[in-house]
């Protein structure tokens, strides 16, 4: 499919990861030299130039892909690789036909190409999508995860400039609360933004190799802890911005269930329900997840050796993925909502975009052992009918 209208491309543009986005075209122009990089994510020049986008399914989108998830992966092609003005190609990763349109949409923006099929750059292209296609976010941290076992260009894993930024000052001040409480605040400061270097800046330095062999962790033991305690720190930072996000979903759907109650059937109650539920699940998980995490550095802080410290890093992996399930979850949740509202010209989503949009959402939100069949009949415009 063609997307004709510029501007849908333009607000796709973060200049690195979000949860929902990934942003090549403008990582590119953030990092021109990244084209030269010898660890690409893509051999073919294009993909490492397009937008992956975490997409809700609607109604009318179900019979274009294979998959029984409500959230899928939509890859866009830019037309021109320099301006987007002209528009792009998309199609889901999830759709049967997906590897022959993608080979016809190359051969229409770049010419033919003899066997394409056969190829092994081609191929090796084909699972770099299928793993964006399982993963259940684009975090940086999470997607570093996923692609575990290839050595990539750091930078394509780049939160935006202004993320990044506020994220550096976040861990540099929760490092600071670590050392106050271990040191005395009279010599935290400078050690804990020393240590923060170390673990989170610094990865070359001789200062974090001998942290490593102090610590009597292998390199990659090692830097598996430091990628899962930092991955941490970045949830829990966005862990504001989702509590605030989901206040507002809250509340939204409280006035939706308001509207709700004029019609005979009440098509929305069943679905705000479930996503009530399921957010209270999710968001309880992920107090708990922190509240584990809080326990171990309390305990590294307490006892202050190196025993404590590797004992952290050990389990930062762990804690990280039990976070960034439920983080990714929510925070595709209330970006999706925040979305769709900044759509409408109302600035809010109304009863009938309403009955099309949540029962993706509560399936997107619900996890797998909780997840009810949706009643799309019971959503249709001939079954909403108003009450007496």
């Amino acid at each position: 499919m063609l997307i004709q209208k510029p501007y849908d491309l333009k607000r796709l543009v973060r200049g690195g990861c979000s949860p929902r986005v990934l942003d090549l075209f403008g990582l590119h122009a953030r990092f021109p030299d990244l084209k030269d990089s010898p660890h690409r994510l893509f051999h073919n020049d294009r993909l490492n130039r397009c937008f992956v986008i975490k997409h809700n399914l609607r109604r009318h989108e179900q019979g274009m892909v294979y998959s029984r998830r409500a959230i899928v992966t939509k890859l866009v092609l830019p037309i021109d690789r320099h301006d987007l003005s002209l528009g792009a190609f998309w199609m889901f990763l999830e759709s049967g036909n997906f590897e022959a349109r993608l080979v016809e949409f190359m051969g229409r923006l770049d010419g033919p190409d003899d066997e394409p099929f056969l190829s092994e750059q081609f191929i090796e292209d084909m699972e770099t999508l299928q793993v964006l296609s399982r993963s259940p976010s684009f975090d940086p941290y999470l997607l570093h995860v996923q692609f575990g076992g290839r050595r990539i260009d750091p930078r394509y894993f780049s939160l935006n400039e202004a993320d990044e930024t506020k994220l550096r000052a976040f861990v540099f001040d929760h490092m600071s609360e670590i050392g106050e409480l271990a040191l005395g605040r009279a010599s935290a400061s400078s050690k804990s933004h020393r240590l923060a270097k170390v673990l989170f800046e610094d990865t070359r330095s001789l200062t974090r190799d001998q942290l490593r062999l102090a610590l009597k962790m292998s390199p990659a033991e090692f830097e598996d802890g430091v990628h899962g305690w930092k991955g941490i720190l970045y949830y829990i930072w966005s862990a504001g911005e989702i509590s605030g996000g989901l206040t507002t979903l809250l509340s939204d759907l409280a006035d939706l269930e308001m509207e709700d109650a004029v019609y005979r059937h009440r098509p929305l109650q069943p679905v705000i329900a479930q996503m009530r539920d399921s957010i209270r699940l999710r968001w309880g998980e992920l107090k708990a997840a922190r509240e584990t995490y809080h326990a171990v550095v309390a305990a590294f802080v307490k006892d202050g050796d190196a025993q404590s410290m590797c004992l952290l890093l050990r389990r930062a992996p762990d804690m990280f993925r039990a976070i960034g399930d439920h983080a990714a979850a929510l925070t595709h949740l209330t970006s999706y909502w925040s979305y769709w509202k900044a759509q409408s010209r109302l600035g809010r989503v109304s009863h009938d975009d309403a009955c099309q949009l949540l029962p993706g959402l509560a399936s997107a939100i619900a996890r797998e052992d909780d997840l009810p069949a949706i009643d799309w009949v019971g959503l249709s415009p001939v079954r909403r009918m108003r009450a007496g």
